[in-house]
């Protein structure tokens, strides 16, 4: 049985010859088509890309069945609605089944149940967001890591990175990633990394990267209150024209909202920020854009080149999507800096607040 994925991280066989040459001439060049398959910013660009991609995945002969990596919404949602109905009556229609899965879905509202029984012709496959909390261990909330993994599983870009436990660990990792790297502290105890030396940036030797887990490390170790160490985060170091923030909360009267604006330290300074409620779909993350100065310098300013808006619209999505999810197991993300320049946009840093009362003790600190 030859299977084929839409935007998922499994590996199966490749996809046929009919179906590969059709996918690159809608994607453009730059793409890479394969099973599974992400569109990616191609059908950021242009949403109609996403449904063109299920259509010829579904009607490819070779393909016997096709797994579709989304989510049924949480509340109404014109898009996302007629999506799901347009790809339930292609489903109708084909001699194979059509498959929709996530490792995220923490569960059915009473909405996304009425939703479910008008789609007959969809099987709706659900993982658990839960596991990823319940990693928290009753923590205010989850480490760098496990944050960025939650980010990522969400279609939120996010650096290249690992995580080392030993000094010669962290060489071996930046070695691999190559210089310069970004060396951090990782503890769920820690929320604000720099405020204790727990970033150490441009390292550009193998010496260097030593002397820095081992800074920091030392650092950790001297503070009253013991925070546990998970380990060091050896990051890539992205060049960045422009640092953004974007993020989300729940909030009391208007339930999660999304949150986008100038980033890094600029941040307090700037007060550049502007709100939306979640979800949202790609074009309300662009009217969210536009709503700042952060906005008018993505499209260029003043001679400069537009940088990469369609990464940032990708994590407004994400974000806006995990947040409706979460069902206000989360109280807040916090990706800054977002950083990005004209040919990427990745989450540079990320910070996962739950709604538990280890969080609401520490926020009366």
């Amino acid at each position: 049985m030859f299977c084929a994925f839409y935007s998922a991280g499994l590996n199966f066989a490749p996809l046929s010859p009919s179906a590969t040459e059709k996918l690159a001439k809608m994607l453009g060049p730059g793409s890479i088509v394969g099973n599974p398959l992400d569109a990616g910013f191609a059908a950021v660009v242009d949403p109609s890309v996403y449904m063109q991609s299920i259509k010829i995945m579904i009607d490819d002969p070779d393909t016997d069945i096709v797994i579709i990596d989304s989510e049924l919404p949480k509340a109404p949602h014109e898009l996302r609605e007629r999506n799901l109905r347009i790809v339930n009556d292609m489903a109708g229609a084909a001699s194979k089944p059509v498959v929709y899965i996530s490792a995220m879905s923490i569960g059915f509202t009473e909405f996304t149940k009425a939703l479910r029984k008008s789609l007959p012709n969809i099987a709706v496959m659900q993982g658990a967001l839960v596991k990823a909390l319940k990693s928290a261990n009753g923590a205010a909330a989850l480490d760098e890591v496990a944050s960025k993994k939650l980010l990522k599983a969400y279609g939120i870009p996010v650096s290249k990175e690992e995580i080392a436990h030993t000094a010669a660990e962290a060489v071996k990792i930046a070695k691999k990633i190559g210089f310069p790297v970004v060396a951090k502290v990782v503890s769920a105890d820690i929320l604000h990394k720099s405020d204790i030396g727990g970033v150490v940036l441009n390292l550009n030797s193998a010496a260097e990267v030593k002397k820095a887990f081992g800074d920091i490390t030392a650092r950790v170790k001297r503070i009253r209150s013991k925070p546990r160490l998970e380990g060091i985060l050896i990051a890539q170091q992205i060049k960045a024209d422009f640092e953004l923030v974007v993020g989300a909360s729940l909030d009391a009267e208007m339930g999660p909202v999304v949150l986008f604006g100038t980033g890094g330290v600029d941040i307090e300074l700037m007060k550049d920020v502007a709100l939306a409620g979640a979800p949202l779909d790609a074009d309300e993350a662009r009217q969210l854009i536009r709503r700042t100065k952060a906005g008018v310098k993505l499209r260029g300013y003043r001679g400069k080149p537009a940088l990469h808006e369609a990464s940032a619209v990708k994590a407004l999505v994400g974000l806006s999507n995990l947040m409706a999810d979460a069902g206000g197991r989360i109280a807040s993300i916090d990706v800054n800096p977002f950083l990005i320049n004209s040919k990427l946009g990745v989450a540079a840093d990320g910070l996962v607040v739950l709604n538990n009362e280890a969080a609401r003790k520490a926020a009366k600190r």
